[in-house]
């Protein structure tokens, strides 16, 4: 009888956890998402997590607890070689960066530090050592995603964004809607995005949240982070991984992310023609939460959750579509797909199974990438202002197709991480490449090998 891949991925785990050879993991980046994943890994027989890398110490310490190692079954590294004699006597090790996992028995990395630079030599690290990348760090798969994806494959490993986050949730909603045979009309996630938030800066993220100094202690919450998620950063972000996955493309650059309640969006993303906001369909955009009012929540809206909608050229099945309960346009020829929920951490052990067991990706960037995240100054700047990175004061980012991208020469928003300008540039205006000095790290290579000439971080 045959099984679902759910079914496939408990019983080969089963077996490990029976032949006592689990699927050893290594966490890079011990954040609050990391650690999720490292408490889920302890739930999951068949899997052990067996390294944590973070260059501070006591987060790391935190993801190895969470994933059930007492103090006395891991130790504290700083090589490889003083890793490999602690995994010997059966010890998980710890250590400040991915060097000391070189010479240890790993199967799967999962890259989940949020920088965009690190993210990728930690990932192309990994990939070159045989093993398969889970990426969390969406900023660097925006980035190079599509050249470590290329370099995966020439290694026999599977490089894929993670089950959970919205991109790979997308991503699996959108897989099931194509294998049913719908025709995707636009692909996105929801959000909640007030007027104010744009301008944000980290030292007033955790605030607009209600978060309290308890909380973002015990959870080791990065302003940062979270400020992206508030000025919008973070969703332009995870639809370029969305985009580059699928080759859908933002109708506009930055999408039109209108107000939207679940029944809006099939209403919504449709063709200009149809009555919707598309120029074209087939592409990437954001449902936002907050009324037009720019104060109040719209009712029944997916702030957190993912959406396809989709359409058949089949009249019988659009038809059944919206006989069987899917909220759809009034002329009942665009139906919406949506889960109203995403799992950080507790879905990303699926991807790992996956790429350990089955050797495929919940999600992977095409060959070449259909858009980018390009950097944009959030106040003016002046030379010598140094950018700050996704969720700075400095500096946030939008999507915008590849083409264009390389066309105008744009910075990239992973270049825009402690990169002085050395030019004017007025609020809320896109960075042209050329306002920051040419960078020579990982991110820049794996682009130059991957497509030199149309490389615009030069």
């Amino acid at each position: 009888m045959g099984k679902t891949m759910h079914q496939l991925i408990r019983q080969a785990l089963e077996q490990r956890a029976a032949a006592n050879n689990p699927v050893r993991i290594a966490l890079v980046g011990c954040g609050r998402f990391g650690t999720s994943v490292a408490a889920q890994i302890s739930q999951i027989p068949g899997m052990l997590l067996v390294a944590a890398v973070d260059p501070k110490i006591a987060n790391g310490q935190s993801a190895l607890e969470a994933a059930g190692w007492t103090r006395t079954q891991w130790q504290q590294v700083e090589s490889a070689k003083s890793a490999a004699v602690a995994a010997d006597t059966g010890h998980a090790v710890l250590g400040p960066d991915e060097e000391i996992l070189d010479l240890l028995n790993i199967d799967v990395v999962v890259e989940a530090t949020g920088h965009p630079e690190v993210g990728a030599a930690s990932a192309l690290r990994a990939i070159r050592l045989g093993r398969h990348v889970i990426m969390v760090t969406v900023e660097a798969d925006v980035t190079c995603g599509w050249a470590l994806a290329n370099e995966a494959r020439s290694q026999g490993v599977i490089y894929s964004l993670t089950a959970g986050d919205q991109p790979g949730t997308i991503m699996e909603l959108l897989d099931w809607a194509q294998t049913c045979g719908l025709k995707v009309v636009a692909a996105g996630r929801g959000t909640k995005f007030y007027p104010s938030d744009a301008d944000g800066n980290p030292s007033e993220a955790f605030g607009r949240y209600g978060y309290n100094a308890e909380l973002v202690e015990r959870r080791r919450l990065n302003p940062n982070m979270y400020n992206s998620f508030r000025d919008g950063t973070k969703a332009q972000i995870e639809m370029c991984a969305v985009s580059n996955m699928t080759g859908l493309p933002p109708d506009v650059r930055g999408m039109h992310q209108p107000s939207a309640s679940l029944h809006d969006i099939p209403m919504l993303f449709t063709s200009k023609a149809k009555g919707g906001l598309l120029e074209n369909e087939g592409v990437v955009d954001l449902a936002n939460a907050v009324s037009l009012d720019g104060q109040t929540l719209v009712p029944n809206h997916i702030e957190i959750g993912v959406w396809v909608v989709v359409t058949s050229e089949q009249g019988l099945i659009r038809e059944d579509l919206s006989f069987y309960g899917l909220p759809t346009d009034p002329s009942g020829e665009r139906a919406l797909l949506y889960r109203p929920f995403h799992l950080c951490g507790v879905e990303t052990p699926v991807t790992i199974a996956q790429a350990a067991l089955l050797k495929t990706p919940t999600g992977t960037p095409q060959n070449q990438p259909t858009s980018e995240v390009v950097a944009v100054a959030k106040r003016s700047l002046s030379p010598g202002d140094v950018l700050d990175g996704s969720g700075g004061k400095n500096v946030g980012g939008i999507i915008e197709r590849r083409s264009i991208v390389a066309r105008d020469k744009l910075l990239p928003l992973g270049f825009a991480y402690g990169a002085a300008v050395n030019q004017q540039v007025r609020s809320g205006e896109v960075i042209p490449s050329a306002a920051v000095p040419r960078q020579t790290g990982t991110l820049v290579k794996l682009r130059e090998a991957a497509n030199p000439a149309r490389d615009s971080s030069k």
